[in-house]
């Protein structure tokens, strides 16, 4: 346990037992509380809060039953509790909600109040699994057995003790979570909003401080709708997230399974192509032996051996480069645009693109170097493909520091009306699946830790990637 941890529950401690020894008739004597009389826009503001309290529960629990994800059970359980507690929490204390209601007991207003925090902890244990924070979940786990002991203390003397500390329980939990959750997203943020107003306006009634307006008001029903809104808002949000995520790896999967096939089609070319070249160099030798002495001879056939020799590097080439392997090292991005050249290097020549490569210091990345030079030949093929529409001398330009890469061209840059969606999956301008460039990104940002980026103008793109 860690000192901050250990400082938490010091002051939870005392603030426990100063509140329970000073303020034990406002805390645990329900029958000394005084009924309070809501105004109408007070009546009204508490009438509004039950309903969207009620919307909340039937939105999360039609999640559940849709999706069969415990995490909208749990929230819409714990809503269903917060609309108890607060029905009996009015019906015991509040007019013309006493006499609206009409029943209501210490009993069941405590049951409300544990079954509030106990589905409420669940739903954020549950919320917080892909966050990896084992350290709340003991926590969580310890307050689960307190909850239950305390349950069974309210069945047989019909009086709760958390109850009162209920705010101190999440404040505890959510408090540890920020600490311990180190890449915080939107619906993280939200949770964390939703519940922290619930325990300010908590710990102040809790003080007594509220009853200084000298009115009562429903501040505790406007909180808990917000905390509704708010956490509907961050289930909401990280199902969009974990949808998106969900796509990324259906993307990357199939790419994997694309090169992974073209990988074994290349092996089985190459294993055909090895033996009859592997014949024509034997040949070679022997014309050579027969032809030594001819000089024009022995020019043509030192020729042929070059072409076979490209013949069989090419192979090999492109048989390394659709290697599937996820094996991780250290590598040079110089040769790795070296390798990613060696694929183009004909259909360069052939559509007379210059290509001209300045490298100011080479740099040395870590990860998987297919994947990155994959990511290299999907951005000289976009450049490649705007040039052959180009009817002006035509040139792609790379340039590298250890800083950043840059790749631009001047084929007339992209439309304006494309310009936000080339990083989108399955969008293309071309005659193809249109994952290239959105895969390049997910490969460069959260392989390798990079920013890839672009800019563009009616001369020509610009694709840097900024490491």
């Amino acid at each position: 346990m860690d000192k901050i941890l250990k400082i938490k529950l010091i002051f939870i401690g005392l603030f426990v037992v100063v509140s329970a020894y000073f303020f034990y008739d406002e805390l645990f004597d329900y029958e000394t509380e005084m009924i309070h009389q809501f105004g109408e826009i007070a009546f009204l503001i508490a009438s509004i809060s039950f309903g969207v309290v009620l919307t909340a529960s039937i939105y999360n629990l039609s999640f559940y039953f849709y999706m069969r994800e415990k995490q909208y059970l749990y929230y819409a359980l714990a809503q269903l509790s917060t609309l108890s507690f607060l029905i009996n929490l009015d019906a015991l204390f509040i007019e013309p909600f006493k006499h609206i209601f009409g029943f209501s007991t210490i009993q069941m207003f405590c049951i409300s109040a544990e079954g509030m925090l106990f589905f409420s902890l669940l739903f954020i244990r549950e919320f917080l699994k892909g966050y990896h924070v084992i350290k709340i979940k003991k926590i969580i786990d310890i307050l689960f057995l307190l909850v239950i002991i305390d349950f069974i203390l309210t069945l047989f003397f019909s009086i709760s003790f958390f109850t009162s500390f209920l705010f101190l329980s999440i404040w505890l939990v959510l408090s540890e979570a920020s600490r311990e959750v180190k890449e915080k997203d939107l619906p993280f943020y939200f949770l964390l909003i939703g519940w922290y107003v619930v325990v300010f306006v908590a710990g102040i009634e809790h003080l007594g401080l509220i009853n200084f307006i000298g009115f009562p008001f429903p501040f505790l029903h406007i909180t808990l709708a917000i905390e509704s809104i708010f956490l509907s808002l961050a289930i909401s949000y990280k199902f969009k997230l974990t949808e998106e995520k969900q796509k990324t790896q259906q993307v990357v999967l199939f790419q994997q399974s694309r090169l992974a096939s073209m990988g074994e089609m290349i092996a089985t070319i190459a294993h055909q192509w090895r033996q009859p070249l592997n014949n024509l160099a034997v040949v070679q030798m022997n014309l050579n032996r027969q032809h030594k002495d001819n000089e024009e001879s022995k020019l043509l056939l030192d020729e042929s051996n070059r072409q076979i020799k490209y013949m069989s590097q090419t192979i090999e080439t492109f048989q390394n480069f659709y290697n599937p392997s996820k094996e991780k090292e250290e590598f040079s991005v110089k040769e790795a645009v070296g390798n990613s050249l060696k694929i183009l290097d004909f259909i360069l020549k052939k559509e007379k693109i210059e290509l001209i490569f300045k490298i100011e210091e080479d740099k040395r990345l870590y990860g998987n170097k297919n994947e990155f030079e994959q990511v290299l030949l999907n951005l000289l093929n976009n450049a490649k493909d705007a040039l052959l529409t180009n009817s002006m001398s035509s040139f792609i330009e790379i340039e590298l520091d250890v800083k950043r890469m840059t790749i631009r061209d001047n084929g007339g840059g992209i439309a304006m009306e494309y310009q936000d969606k080339i990083f989108h999956p399955y969008f293309s301008t071309k005659d193809s699946d249109g994952i290239g460039l959105y895969l390049s990104k997910i490969i460069v940002e959260q392989e390798f830790g990079a920013v890839l980026s672009f800019t563009t103008n009616s001369y020509g793109t610009e694709f840097k990637i900024e490491f």
